[in-house]
């Protein structure tokens, strides 16, 4: 593991998928990131590169030549070469292999840097195209944070609130969780999405269009908040399965682009949200997490 640690926090990211396992605070003890369970959700953190979720058909073309990719992408399956830069900062690296190549056609460097900023953890996406020909990508969080903070608390004490808005945009899926091109408006008590069952009945509660991207977990019963700003990404999903689980955790996920639906075809470059790289080309995607006690 890598660690990131100063006064308040201290921070683990394995190199194994450039994924954070823990963020911890020093004063209260408390371990923010879900731990793991292969009964319910094994992951932590995982990065979503290149793809964001499941594909239409397991499949995607480029040109008219057909490729198959893992759900997510690769990125969360794979070792990343890790740098220290500092005690608050570290990077990860994933380059192209014979292995992505069969499952992505283009070379790319994709950089993931951590950044630890008093009571925030800072995480930045940065793709770099290194083919000779215009690169389509996706890139995503899917960060897990715990609930029940305090002692005699429930999973239903808990809510994820949104600013400047009273219902979101909800996108619909299929019974193969499969995008349509519905939308309902689910409405918020105020701001307040609340943590439940029937929420994720249907799988992620993905949204679009909000008008303040930034989105805080927190509690009726205590203070405390997990809150990210994600200003570079223009879609976000909440997600547990808690409808088949009892597990304390809920999962704030900034994306890039959405995944693929029925409607749509099987070209990468129709994909809605897809971003483009011109060769030699980068960008830098950021979103920031801050815990708050």
């Amino acid at each position: 593991m890598i660690v990131l640690e100063n006064e308040g926090f201290r921070v683990e990211i394995n190199p194994f998928g450039a994924e954070l396992t823990s963020f911890r605070s020093k004063t209260t003890g408390t371990e923010y990131v879900w731990g793991g369970d292969p009964a319910a959700w094994k992951r932590h953190a995982p990065v979503l590169f290149p793809i964001v979720g499941r594909l239409k058909d397991k499949t995607y073309t480029v040109d008219g030549a057909s490729f198959e990719i893992t759900q997510h992408g690769f990125g969360r399956d794979l070792e990343w070469e890790p740098k220290q830069v500092s005690g608050t900062c570290a990077e990860f690296t994933l380059t192209q292999s014979e292995y992505t190549k069969k499952m992505y056609p283009w070379d790319f460097t994709c950089t993931l840097r951590f950044t630890l900023d008093r009571g925030s953890l800072i995480k930045e996406h940065i793709t770099r195209n290194d083919s000779g020909s215009t690169m389509y990508y996706e890139i995503g969080g899917h960060d897990a944070y715990t609930l029940c903070w305090q002692e005699g608390e429930k999973i239903t004490d808990y809510f994820v609130e949104f600013e400047g808005t009273d219902a979101l945009t909800r996108i619909v899926t299929d019974e193969d969780v499969m995008l349509t091109a519905e939308r309902i408006r689910l409405p918020l008590d105020g701001g307040r999405l609340h943590i439940s069952r029937e929420l994720f009945a249907s799988d992620a509660v993905m949204t679009e269009g909000l008008t303040v991207r930034r989105a805080s977990i927190g509690s009726t019963k205590n203070s405390r908040r997990v809150t990210m700003e994600f200003r570079d990404f223009p879609y976000f999903a909440v997600w547990s399965p808690y409808k088949d689980f009892d597990v304390p955790f809920t999962c704030l996920e900034p994306w890039s682009t959405l995944p693929d639906g029925t409607h749509l075809d099987h070209a990468i470059e129709n994909k809605q949200g897809i971003r483009r790289l011109a060769p030699g080309e980068s960008e830098t995607l950021a979103f920031r997490t801050t815990i708050t006690e």
